[in-house]
């Protein structure tokens, strides 16, 4: 009776362990139409006071423009300071006085 009982808990132990392995994983579409909108752009600290957000995205019409942001402490806000492109500066480097 004992050994009868341990096969069929066993039995049942292998077949959810089969069912686990066969089922699906979770899979992921980055091409999504409803993917978020921040999905194309990176934002890197400078400063301690200081952010750039940087867009990444080839087929937007804002390649490689790159928008540098300070904290202001009494507003408790990010005042923009600086709007650059750096696919531009790369182009055209004569442009640029360095």
């Amino acid at each position: 009776m004992q050994e009868k009982s341990k096969s069929i808990i066993l039995i049942g132990i292998l077949i959810c362990l089969i069912m686990i392995a066969l089922k699906p994983g979770p899979s992921f579409n980055n091409n999504a139409p409803d993917s978020p909108s921040y999905a194309s752009k990176l934002v890197v600290q400078l400063a301690e006071n200081r952010i750039a957000i940087v867009e990444t995205e080839p087929n937007s019409g804002l390649s490689g423009e790159v928008i540098v942001l300070e904290f202001n402490e009494n507003r408790k806000t990010f005042d923009p300071i600086g709007r650059y492109n750096y696919l531009d500066f790369f182009r055209n480097p004569e442009k640029y006085n360095f």
